[in-house]
């Protein structure tokens, strides 16, 4: 049943149009940043025959372990969930950004607790021009309707759920050929945007070890699924078709933690309890069930939520205790 359903689901996504670059994947460093707490290399990735994407591996300065747990963090970009912004005084250097809410960097409390973190920027902003200024004033999402219909223009059989799955992947080979990484704890971990593609890429890549998402939206009236930057027409127009306990099942048995809070809530959690059942005939104990903490304070989460995911964090991957905060 499994294969089964795992084929309907990679169909749902769709798939690129033949003749993909030969080197996809590749990639070739940029620039190097320091801080006091890590490491940057900025890398740029192959992602199709004319497109890259950005990629910042963050190596955490000191590591009591012979080889260091590991994270994909996707988001829009890959400065903010490393903690840093460009420097317009310095072209474009990477600072740490002190104006940041101390709940936004993800990439950076992981590395602080001592994983090598890669910090993956979403389609579209890598693969069409940004819209002018009065485009973006008129529509917010300009920019994601624009890339959206670039993609289906090049790849009509592909989604821009699949792309954005797809390419976090490629940034998932990139971070496992870093030196002294351990590939048997490796995370992807997401806010919003980034927890759509930390779950599904989790669900879908056998190289992902644990999952924690944060307030995507398991039920698909929760948020914008049907946006042709996600899942457009693949989305089932009532309750009765395809739901997303089925992708959480394809995750079983390994671990998966949902911080809710808006666009997750309570009806996020029956979707956990259906996908429960999967998880104990395979042999999981209580303990390694699919757990939620719902802080219902609004879509970002909050610094007692986080706390609580990167404790459970701690325990799957057998961690010491190190601050995520500053």
């Amino acid at each position: 049943m499994r294969p089964a359903l795992l084929a309907q689901w990679r169909e749902r996504l769709g798939h690129p149009a033949l003749g993909s670059a030969g080197d996809l994947g590749q990639a070739r460093p940029l620039a190097e940043c320091e801080t006091m707490e890590f490491r940057g290399v900025l890398w740029s990735q192959k992602t199709g025959p004319s497109q890259e994407q950005r990629v910042l591996i963050l190596h955490p300065r000191e590591s009591s372990e012979e080889s260091t747990p590991c994270a994909v963090v996707p988001y829009y970009n890959v400065e903010r969930p490393a903690g840093l912004c460009v420097d317009p005084r310095r072209g474009t250097a990477l600072v740490p950004d002190a104006g940041l809410p101390e709940v936004a960097p993800l990439g950076l409390h992981l590395v602080r607790q001592g994983l090598t973190v890669a910090c993956v920027e979403a389609f579209p902003f890598n693969t069409v021009p940004e819209p002018d200024a009065a485009e973006l004033e008129a529509d917010d999402f300009a920019w994601w309707r624009a890339g959206a219909a670039h993609l289906l223009r090049e790849h009509p059989a592909w989604t821009g759920l699949g792309r954005l799955v797809r390419d976090t992947s490629l940034a998932v080979g990139l971070l496992l050929e870093q030196p002294g990484v351990d590939t048997s704890r490796v995370l992807a971990m997401g806010h919003s945007l980034g927890g759509k593609m930390a779950f599904f890429t989790g669900a879908l890549d056998p190289r992902i070890t644990a999952v924690i998402g944060s307030d995507f939206g398991l039920p698909w009236r929760s948020t914008n699924w049907n946006d042709p930057w996600y899942l457009g027409r693949a989305v089932p127009e009532d309750d009765q078709g395809a739901a997303l306990h089925e992708v959480l099942a394809l995750l079983a048995p390994r671990p998966f933690f949902l911080v809710a809070g808006e666009t997750d809530g309570r009806e996020s959690w029956q979707y956990i309890q259906a996908a429960q059942e999967v998880y104990s005939l395979l042999g999981v104990g209580t303990d390694g069930l699919p757990g939620a903490i719902d802080h219902a304070s609004g879509h970002a989460p909050s610094l007692a939520a986080l706390e609580v995911a990167y404790a459970w964090l701690r325990e799957h991957f057998r961690l010491g205790w190190k601050s995520w905060r500053r």
